[in-house]
């Protein structure tokens, strides 16, 4: 068996779909969980963020492997893997794009204060959680001590608490700048890159909404995609993805109802249209324009209510839907440092793949174990929250309340 293998992959998401089957049929939290998104519009888009996250947890398994024996953090040596996790972003792209374009489309107008505090209580929290975890990580690995003056280390910290929107660390002169000197990249397989675009469309949410009216929109769209292509600027072709999803808000909208969607040839096409994908293009699919395409048209089908023969519709994909954000969070942390430990024991660098696959359904039980922990008793409580109140909000947690990053 070699690293690239897909069968391992496929080997261990059948282990999580069944552990996430187990914790549904063994909680009752997790069972209204599952209920409450069988109510929601877009039945098919909660599952489909279980597989993405398990997507991404593979791709970053691939990429520490090849951490141990290269010394340097690369991307996937397989275009299958690669796609897992940069195919798995630009789906997560979509759906933010998707969900909110979406509203915007029935009611333009809303609450500033009170959009801008559902998103802050929704997506920082736990994003703050899982950086305490690695402050503590890195000062363990430090002894304790500070190899930066207390002023600098604070502003390092400072750059990471409001996640790169604009970085305060006039030392480092980075977003994320390491903290303490410390690699803290490596430590959550840098996911954290997502959230400032995911936080920044937040912002710019407000303005762009005088672009609903479709003529406005078509105006944006091919403005935007012509200097991504001119261009072929990272920032301008990572944004188009977010443009395609709002696309999508005007396509599904006109054709949601078309039972054509349903049809399971349809679910057919979409698997061979994402397997071909990796086997006809190269990484990096997140600025790979064709790529984005492709996955586009998947996203329309899956948004329009296609649920991929009922795999996105299982109890357990939606579950792990519901917990996918302190996954992307967690997964990374969890791979460090188990990695590191059972190093220490039997080294990454000589390890069979073999032993190293079954370390990673170790790692992958770990990651959700601890999200749906994360979930329940971090992002939950402050998804109850009603925005600048503080008073327990006793309404249904709406559908763009679970998309806190696509991530």
């Amino acid at each position: 068996m070699t690293l690239t293998s897909i069968f391992p992959a496929i080997g261990l998401s059948i282990l999580f779909f069944g552990a996430a089957k187990l914790i549904v049929s063994r909680s009752t939290f997790y069972q209204a969980a599952v209920q409450a998104s069988n109510k929601t519009h877009y039945k098919a888009l909660d599952g489909l963020r279980g597989f993405l996250a398990l997507g991404v947890f593979f791709h970053h398994a691939v990429v520490n492997y090849q951490y141990f024996q290269l010394g340097s953090w690369q991307t996937a040596p397989s275009n299958v893997y690669a796609f897992l996790g940069q195919g798995a972003v630009a789906f997560f792209f979509m759906i933010t794009g998707f969900l909110f374009w979406s509203k915007l489309i029935v009611e333009p107008r809303f609450d500033l204060k009170r959009f801008y505090s559902k998103r802050a209580l929704r997506v920082l929290p736990a994003y703050w959680v899982s950086l305490a975890l690695m402050i503590l990580i890195v000062l363990i690995m430090s002894n304790f001590s500070l190899k930066v003056s207390l002023p600098r280390f604070l502003m390092q910290i400072g750059s990471w608490i409001v996640c790169g929107i604009y970085g305060i660390s006039n030392v480092d002169k980075e977003l994320f700048p390491d903290i303490n000197y410390g690699s803290v990249g490596l430590i959550n397989a840098s996911v954290q890159w997502t959230l400032t675009y995911e936080l920044q469309f937040y912002l710019l949410l407000p303005l762009l909404a005088w672009f609903v009216k479709p003529l406005r929109f078509i105006g944006l769209f091919l403005t935007w995609l012509t200097c991504s292509l001119l261009t072929h600027s990272l920032l301008l072709l990572t944004v188009m993805n977010f443009l395609f999803g709002m696309t999508a808000a005007y396509l599904v909208q006109r054709f949601e109802s078309k039972k054509i969607f349903l049809d399971k040839r349809v679910s057919l096409g979409i698997i061979f249209l994402l397997l071909a994908i990796p086997l006809l293009l190269s990484p990096p699919y997140i600025e790979n324009m064709w790529a984005i395409a492709l996955i586009f048209c998947a996203f329309v089908c899956i948004a329009s209510g296609n649920d991929l023969f009922g795999l996105l519709t299982t109890s357990a994909s939606k579950y792990l839907g519901t917990i996918s954000y302190s996954v992307y969070l967690l997964h990374g942390i969890v791979l460090f440092c188990v990695l590191r430990l059972a190093n220490l024991v039997y080294p990454i660098k000589g390890m069979n793949p073999l032993h190293f696959w079954m370390l990673m359904g170790v790692c992958g039980l770990l990651v959700i174990g601890l999200s749906s922990l994360s979930y329940r008793f971090i992002e939950y409580p402050f998804l109850r929250l009603k925005p600048a109140s503080g008073v327990v909000e006793r309404a249904t947690i709406t559908q763009e309340d679970r998309y806190p990053v696509e991530k």
